[in-house]
Order: C-alpha cells, then structure tokens, then sequence
C-alpha cells in the first residue's frame, strides 16, 4: 500500500520535472527578430501618448500624417492584411478551415483562412449574409477535398496560386460574381503516420 501511496505521488512530480526541463531546453535563446522589437517600442509609444491624453483613446483622426503615411506603405505592401480586407467592401471574409490530406507515410493538415473577391459590392453583400456564406463555406470545404486528392496539396510545398484558381473554377460553376479567391493565411502541418 505504502508503494502505490509513493507511486502516485512520485510519478506526477517526476513527470512535472522532466517536462518543465524539456521545455527550457526547447525555449530558443535567440533573441527576437528586430521587426518584433520595433513593433514593441511603437506599442510603448503609444501607451505613452494615451497617457498623456489622460486616457483617451486615440482616433484615426488623431493620427500624424507621417502615421497614415506608414499605414498606406504597409497596406500597399501586404494586400492580404487584415485591415486592408475590412476597408475593402468587395471582399469577404469566411473564415478558417482544416482540411487533412492524407498521404502515405504521413497526414498533412492544411490551414486555410479563406476570403472571397467579389466583382461588386451588391454581390458582396448578398454573400455575406449568413445563408449565402454558409452555402460557400460548404462548397470551398468541398473543393478543398478535390484539391486534397490533386498534386496541389499533396506536394511538398503549397502553391496558392494554383490552388486558388482551382478553387476559383469549381466555386464558379455554382456561384456568379466571385472575382478572386484569397488566402489571408495558408499553411501546412505533416504528421507521421505511427
């Protein structure tokens, strides 16, 4: 009695030990990228500004002119940024998927965070209605299945293009206006098979 008394207590906290030491020595010791570390002294600078207004909160008309001219050059650069997407009344978002791709040695799961181009903003915004986005969703759930079985997810790196357009070509058969599909996020996880 005295043993499994010693066992249950013993085996958590030695389980307890070796995963805390597992994780530091996963923990890199790199510092962070320099872009991580100006994004942390523009949050601090503008903490520092909010204080000074006595907490109000700043407004996009309270912006600097240097500022919106920061925000333009970054949106110009990245057209899949979230903030650029919400401006943009033509397109429309329908959120995340996992589809898993199931190869031989090994499961591949692909994350894909869908948005929709449209060609007017009626259409856009008869697509975003709840029915409508549900009907897409359904039907890019499904053309993400076609595409699992094609050498255009199953390859070693994704090709968004390729991908995109034949998602585009399944999802027009059904559904008039769609100008573009897009990916705010595409990425791949492979787990082997045991």
């Amino acid at each position: 009695m005295k043993k499994i008394a010693i066992a249950v207590v013993a085996l958590p906290l030695t389980c307890l030990g070796a995963g805390y030491a597992a994780g530091l020595a996963l923990i890199p010791t790199t510092p962070p990228a320099a872009s991580v570390q100006e994004d942390v002294v523009q949050d601090q600078q503008l903490d520092a500004k909010v204080d000074d207004t006595h907490g109000d909160t700043p407004t996009a008309h309270d912006a600097s002119a240097d500022a919106s001219a920061d925000t333009h050059a970054s949106s110009e650069q990245d057209p899949l940024n979230p903030y650029t997407l919400a401006e943009d009344r033509t397109v429309i978002r329908l959120g995340q998927m996992t589809i898993p791709v199931e190869k031989l040695h090994s499961v591949s799961y692909v994350v894909a965070d869908f948005a929709l181009k449209l060609t007017d903003i009626e259409t856009a915004d008869r697509y975003a209605r709840v029915e409508e986005a549900t009907r897409i969703r359904d039907a890019l759930l499904t053309a993400m299945n076609v595409a699992a079985e094609t050498a255009v997810l199953r390859s070693v790196a994704i090709d968004s293009d390729a991908l995109s357009d034949m998602i585009l070509g399944l999802l027009r058969k059904n559904y008039d206006g769609i100008d573009e599909v897009l990916f705010v996020s595409l990425y791949k996880q492979d787990v082997a098979r045991l």
